[in-house]
């Protein structure tokens, strides 16, 4: 059967991902965040709990012991307020940077931090009621009812649970001296807390494998987006064929013009190949016509071939004349040496065709000094 090219089957690739993040589609649970500052909120508070009792008595203490004052002098109030504020506002300073760092720093645990603009610019399609009423009844909105429904249900079962268990314990506060029950609702409060911070995790980690899978599936891509992408990324296929064809086309024709008019044709035998020009009384030194690599080269052999311009392998010195020569331009002084022997070999070849003189030696070591030597 074929494969349904509409069906989103295919998981996410990096670029598809890091588009989602552009637009502000990344890794969130608004559960983790909310629910750490409270448990870190929760945390500081149990720390600090001797200081809140000694600001709490320390308030109670100016407010009663100043009353003297506050008759006799109009300006004491606002001195005496003044002074407790700013004590309480230090005091709750690390409670407010705790739930500070932990909201920042809480994005990095689940998806890592993500800004962007697009996610808050204004979008017409927001304004059509059908697309509203849609997004109503749609399956997102849906499950996050059902979600916020099990966190109130949990959140109110275990204040319920609680509360059966401490039935008694919280009757007794009534026959407890004022000092003893206080300290007692302190201390079921806190188990209370205790046990809801927990409830509170088991939320969190029920919200962000949710979160997780909901968006593993959001990024899934269909056959046709994959192909898209591929497009995309790696350029068209045919496009790309057109243009190295035209490409080679303009090559070709350019060697066609150039390679016949050499004097020889240097190669490595077939990664390089150099063809050179030398017109004695006419060019100073031998100058390079052409020069190229792998297709290059073996375009200048395959027209030095048809056009009878000999052809010499020396692999080093091919080498050396690319990778230190441009087109059209004398050779290194350094080479001179090397090429006048492979000059005069094809002088003398010339010659040997023609009858006039013995077949020359072929030169394999020419002698390259060692700054001219590459590897391939």
């Amino acid at each position: 059967m074929a494969e349904d090219i509409s069906e989103k089957q295919h998981q996410a690739t990096a670029k598809r991902l890091e588009d989602l993040r552009a637009k502000g589609q990344s890794l969130r649970s608004k559960d983790l965040t909310s629910g750490l500052v409270f448990i870190v909120t929760i945390i500081v508070l149990l720390f600090m709990t001797s200081e809140f009792k000694a600001r709490i008595e320390d308030n109670f203490i100016q407010s009663f012991t100043g009353m003297r004052q506050i008759m006799q002098s109009r300006e004491f109030p606002g001195a005496i307020v003044n002074k407790m504020v700013l004590a309480n506002f230090f005091m709750l300073l690390p409670l407010f940077f705790g739930a500070v760092l932990t909201a920042l720093l809480s994005p990095f645990i689940f998806g890592g931090w993500n800004f962007t603009l697009k996610s808050v610019q204004f979008k017409f399609d927001m304004l059509n009621p059908i697309n509203n009423l849609q997004n109503i009844f749609s399956r997102r909105v849906i499950s996050n009812i059902l979600k916020s429904m099990l966190k109130v249900t949990v959140i109110l079962g275990v204040f319920m649970l609680f509360s059966y268990d401490k039935k008694a314990e919280m009757y007794g506060l009534i026959n407890l001296p004022a000092p003893q029950s206080i300290k007692a609702i302190y201390l079921i409060s806190k188990e209370y807390v205790i046990i809801v911070s927990c409830s509170l995790i088991l939320i969190i980690m029920c919200d962000v494998i949710s979160n997780y899978f909901e968006y593993v599936k959001k990024g899934k891509m269909t056959s046709q987006e994959l192909k898209d992408e591929h497009k995309d990324t790696e350029g068209n296929q045919d496009v790309k064929r057109r243009v190295r064809a035209a490409q080679f086309a303009i090559i070709r024709q350019r060697l066609s013009v150039t390679v016949p008019r050499a004097t020889v044709i240097i190669t490595n035998p077939t990664h390089y190949a150099v063809a050179l020009r030398y017109e004695e009384g006419k060019d100073k030194a031998p100058k390079v016509l052409a020069k190229g690599k792998d297709y290059v080269a073996q375009q200048i052999r395959k027209i030095g071939i048809s056009n009878s311009i000999p052809i010499y392998e020396a692999p080093v010195l091919a080498r050396a004349i690319y990778n230190t020569t441009k087109i059209n331009s004398e050779i290194n002084q350094g080479l001179y040496m090397a090429v006048a022997i492979v000059l005069s070999y094809v002088q003398q070849l010339k010659n040997y065709q023609q009858g006039w003189a013995m077949q020359p030696e072929y030169v394999s070591d020419l002698k390259i000094p060692e700054e001219f030597v590459f590897d391939e």
